[in-house]
């Protein structure tokens, strides 16, 4: 009975640290039309949004779940000039695909720019009901306090851990940003968060912002703007 319970208990952690691997790849690679239907989808209707530029492309994913007709939503922008290319809504209901223009989500605006600036910013996730995703305020504020315990800088950037004071061998967030050969990089990643003191909680998705050899413009404004608090030797030698 002991060895079928821990048996048990191993296998639901071993199958919970598997799925976040497959939400991770599906945020990390390319999101595709074909691949928003494998985003989650919550019994507690949780919403989220998710900002990603890879390359010269850059795109938006939306988790609305906030009426009674659910959907996920991808917006992509070609080559990353702030225009709408085209909106692919997914519905899990009757797993059936649309491909339009627009979108009847409440989150989407025709202001891409504005939609990818406030996902980074993180005022997207403030009065939604989302996660309580780390986003820039964070990040700056680990930057400003020149904490080496927390910021780790290489080259061409910075990883940065935002750690409870209290809690100082698990991390609550991860950030990253620069600039390469490849272009601008950035990444914010949430880990937990609270509700309250004791109540932790996981986000539905890991990653708010996942940015990697971008040229998107909102990106370069961001990391330009990180850079004047803190840069790394690469551009500082310039």
């Amino acid at each position: 009975m002991r060895k079928s319970l821990i048996f048990t208990i191993l296998f639901f952690v071993l199958s919970s640290s598997a799925f976040s691997i497959a939400l991770d790849d599906l945020q990390v690679n390319k999101v595709t039309a074909h691949r928003i239907k494998h985003f989650p989808v919550p019994d507690d209707n949780r919403n989220y949004m998710f900002f990603q530029s890879v390359g010269s492309d850059s795109c938006i994913v939306i988790g609305d779940f906030s009426g009674v007709q659910k959907m996920i939503v991808l917006i992509n922008d070609k080559n990353s000039d702030n225009t709408i290319d085209s909106v692919v809504e997914y519905f899990p209901g009757t797993k059936k695909f649309r491909i339009r223009k627009t979108s009847d989500s409440k989150f989407f605006t025709d202001d891409i720019a504005k939609l990818k600036r406030d996902i980074i910013s993180g005022t997207a996730f403030r009065k939604n009901y989302t996660d309580q995703m780390r986003s820039l305020d964070a990040l700056e504020n680990t930057l400003k306090k020149n904490d080496n315990t927390a910021v780790f800088e290489d080259v061409y950037g910075f990883n940065i851990k935002l750690m409870e004071i209290d809690e100082t061998n698990k991390y609550e967030a991860l950030f990253t940003y620069g600039r390469n050969a490849g272009g601008y990089y950035m990444q914010f990643k949430t880990e937990y968060y609270r509700k309250g003191y004791s109540t932790v909680t996981k986000p539905l998705l890991r990653y708010s912002v996942y940015c990697r050899d971008s040229s998107d413009p909102v990106v370069k404004e961001y990391i330009d703007s990180l850079f004047k608090i803190r840069a790394p030797r690469a551009v500082s030698m310039k």
